[in-house]
């Protein structure tokens, strides 16, 4: 059995024939996710300990340690979420 190379290790939408036909708006979404989480929260890590970033086993290579943070949201953000519609 062939041992994979590294720029193959990650496929997390298949290839070829059978790849996913959404991987396009997953990645566009994600991109959208992450950016909304960061900039409608603060995010402080639990502890003070340098991150781990030794992968675990799995088809998406998870880290072996999760990282654990806090997140807060932005005073900014409370305000808007609160507002009603007239308030606009």
């Amino acid at each position: 059995m062939e041992r994979a190379s590294d720029e193959n290790k990650l496929m997390p939408f298949g290839l070829g024939r059978r790849a996913c036909p959404g991987a396009s708006l997953a990645q566009r979404t994600m991109g959208l996710t992450l950016g909304s989480l960061i900039q409608c929260f603060e995010w402080e890590r639990i502890s003070e300990e340098e991150v781990d970033m030794v992968e675990g086993n799995g088809l998406t290579m998870p880290k072996a340690v999760a990282l654990e943070a806090m997140c807060k949201a932005r005073p900014i953000i409370t305000k808007v979420l609160s507002m009603s519609e007239d308030e606009f």
